[in-house]
């Protein structure tokens, strides 16, 4: 309740004020024109923000001093000044955003963040040249009449099925609409709050930075005014490539355009069009994962007895407990392997126009069946939660799961045939 009515007045304030600047030409806020410009990297997750601040920092762009600690996903560090972080995840909070289902205005941030005004002015005084925080895609604007000078914008991109993969870690199965609304909304506030105030911000796109990484450090030097190390990248630290889902190529493009143009780099399309040839060969790329995977699953489970030998009390089965695990555990994590290289090898895969929901039942059938594997392992070692994981095995990786799967795939591939022909028969 005390986001509600606490804030009922400053936030009717801030929309009638923010609302009457706007009608008169002026700017919201003010933003400071003189001094060092001041460096915020932000994007949303798995997008290559901390790749970028690592670049930066090691360098000797300083994002601060205070960082969160390295993790197993995260092994070279976030280089996130960990106040500054804190401090966005508070106002956040306060502001109503909860998992990815409420999304504030900007009035809202702007109302709540106006009693956080002298701690927010307590943390820009500082020696850093900059921060990163991906919460800054929602929280740039209130910060910006506290930072130490103009503020010069690394917005780091890359598609949204990496995005999902992040939030599917954090909060398990995921609502796919739900999580790509927010990732457009991020962006799209993001790109007003830009536009709106006139701050320099250049877009980088993961992908270029881990495929060509001396030339895209090179293009954020020109933008810093400093010479960078290239060397800080690290492709092996790559995770998947992923495609751009042709319905939200349009926000991406927008991005991507932040910055100095460059005719070399193709934008996103929206969709080649859908050929018999090009069909063909997506087809024929997808059979080839899913043979791949089938295969992986019958040995895994030949060696196993997936699901019940490995889930079930070893003594009452008269098993060797160490025995067991050894087999066990080698045949779950070969077959959890060649499942993780067919995610990977399914991200830079590009349907053609009208099978995206194909493509997204396939990439979801794959998810499900490393999700599956993964928890089984888990369950069989530690002995938690095996009903449960019993539960997931039939509803997504058993046979009669399967057969509804491909069934699902299937329909969705004919209708990416006929709506082919239909766009053939228009030409």
């Amino acid at each position: 309740m005390a986001t509600r009515l606490h804030y009922a007045l400053p936030f009717a304030g801030q929309l009638i004020a923010s609302t009457a600047r706007r009608l008169r030409g002026l700017r919201p806020i003010a933003v400071p024109a003189e001094g060092r410009p001041f460096i915020i990297v932000t994007g949303l997750g798995r997008s290559g923000t901390s790749a970028v601040a690592r670049v930066l920092h090691e360098s000797g762009i300083s994002l601060g001093e205070h960082f969160r600690d390295p993790t197993e996903e995260n092994i070279t560090g976030f280089y996130e000044e960990l106040p500054v972080c804190d401090l966005n995840d508070e106002i956040m909070a306060e502001s109503g955003i909860a998992g990815l289902r409420r999304y504030p205005w900007r009035s809202t941030i702007l109302a709540v963040a106006k009693r956080f005004e002298k701690e927010m002015a307590a943390l820009a005084n500082t020696d850093a040249a900059g921060w990163k925080d991906p919460r800054f895609s929602v929280m740039l604007e209130p910060w910006l009449p506290y930072l130490p000078g103009p503020p010069k914008v690394i917005v780091c991109l890359r598609s949204s099925e990496a995005f999902l993969h992040s939030v599917a870690q954090i909060f398990g199965l995921i609502d796919r609409d739900l999580a790509e609304r927010w990732w457009s909304r991020e962006l799209r506030r993001l790109l007003d709050v830009i536009r709106d105030y006139d701050i320099e911000a250049t877009c980088v796109e993961y992908d270029d930075l881990i495929q060509r990484p001396e030339e895209t450090v090179a293009r954020i030097s020109a933008f810093v005014g400093q010479p960078l190390d290239a060397s800080y990248v690290e492709p092996k630290l790559r995770h998947f490539a992923y495609h751009i889902p042709h319905r939200l190529a349009p926000i991406y493009n927008e991005v991507r355009a932040l910055g100095p143009a460059d005719s070399t780099r193709p934008l996103a399309t929206e969709g080649a069009p859908a050929t018999p040839e090009a069909i063909d060969a997506y087809a024929r790329q997808v059979s080839a994962i899913d043979t791949k995977i089938e295969a992986a699953k019958e040995e895994w489970a030949r060696r196993t007895g997936a699901p019940e030998l490995h889930l079930a009390h070893y003594q009452e089965l008269g098993l060797d407990p160490t025995d067991v695990y050894a087999e066990g555990r080698a045949a779950s994590e070969a077959y959890i392997a060649i499942v993780s290289d067919a995610q990977a090898e399914l991200g830079p895969i590009a349907p053609p126009a009208g099978f995206e929901a194909y493509h997204e039942a396939t990439r979801a059938a794959v998810n499900d069946a490393r999700l599956v594997a993964q928890l089984m392992l888990q369950a069989a070692e530690h002995r938690r939660a095996v009903d449960d994981v019993l539960k997931a095995y039939e509803l997504r990786l058993s046979p009669k799961a399967i057969a509804k799967t491909q069934q699902r795939r299937a329909s969705a591939f004919e209708r990416g045939r006929k709506s082919a022909a239909r766009a053939q028969a228009e030409r």
